[in-house]
């Protein structure tokens, strides 16, 4: 590296001194681990300003597609929207499968197209398959390098498997009345390990057993510990969780206190007979 040197005018002789334009090793270390620092700094607020976006579009898709559900209802003589599922063989790798009459059809974990969304009986008033799914979600189709195309799941409750069955399922707007339909559920971001059963299920508080202290299906996490749901009376939530979301161990009790307090909030925003 050169040097450049200039004397400093007005000194006397013998006493000229050189100012030097170089930097010292040391001085160039100080300087690289500033510059590392503000990168780092710029990175994360990068980072957390992507992952506010991607939750704003699931907020809008989550949004698009509660709208739609009260729509339908509109349309077809205050009926939901079904959210049935059959059994197949392979159920436990995939899941439980959509039938051919509800709101989508099929199963996120095996689908590699869109196509049981389009068939599904919300898409005439989505027509986007991009809504279905969230743009923080990673997730990928079991045996492919696949995205899923759906992120979302329907409570149980609404019409699920178990209509005519248990008095907690309603098969219409109206019959939503308790807890109030600005408090019961709609749609939710499931977890990509959850079992994905065809709708979401939360144990009724109501009936104590010992899966009402453990989850059925799992919500997701991606949003910075939390996740979007939808309600009844067609406003959108984000809850952010006490607990992260892992994979459940079925047939436990031991859960923390902490898990139990995300499990019973939610167990709060399901039908009541």
């Amino acid at each position: 590296m050169t040097i450049l040197c200039q004397k400093r005018p007005g000194l006397l002789p013998g006493k000229i001194k050189h100012l030097c334009g170089g930097f010292t090793f040391v001085e160039l270390l100080v300087v690289m681990a500033i510059v590392v620092i503000i990168a780092s700094l710029l990175s994360a607020a990068l980072n957390q300003t992507k992952s506010r976006a991607h939750q704003i579009i699931c907020l809008n898709n989550l949004r698009q597609l509660q709208l739609n559900w009260i729509l339908y209802s509109g349309d077809n003589e205050d009926q939901l929207p079904l959210n049935r599922s059959q059994a197949s063989p392979d159920e436990q790798i995939f899941g439980r499968r959509n039938t051919t009459n509800s709101w989508v059809v099929g199963n996120p974990k095996e689908d590699v197209t869109s196509r049981n969304i389009v068939i599904g009986t919300l898409f005439p008033y989505t027509k986007s398959a991009s809504v279905y799914r969230c743009p923080s979600d990673q997730s990928k189709v079991v045996g492919h390098s696949l995205l899923r195309t759906r992120s979302y799941a329907i409570n149980f409750y609404l019409n699920g498997d178990a209509a005519g069955l248990d008095p907690r399922v309603k098969t219409t707007l109206s019959s939503v009345g308790s807890p109030s339909p600005d408090k019961v559920f709609v749609f939710i971001e499931e977890h990509e390990n959850s079992f994905w059963g065809g709708s979401f299920v939360v144990s009724p508080l109501d009936k104590p057993s010992v899966l009402s202290a453990n989850w059925m299906s799992l919500p997701s996490d991606r949003h910075q510990r939390g996740c979007n749901l939808s309600f009844v009376d067609g406003h959108i939530e984000y809850w952010k969780w006490f607990w992260p979301k892992k994979l459940p161990t079925y047939g436990r009790i031991d859960i923390n206190r902490h898990e139990l307090r995300d499990l019973r909030r939610l167990q709060e925003s399901v039908p009541r007979p």
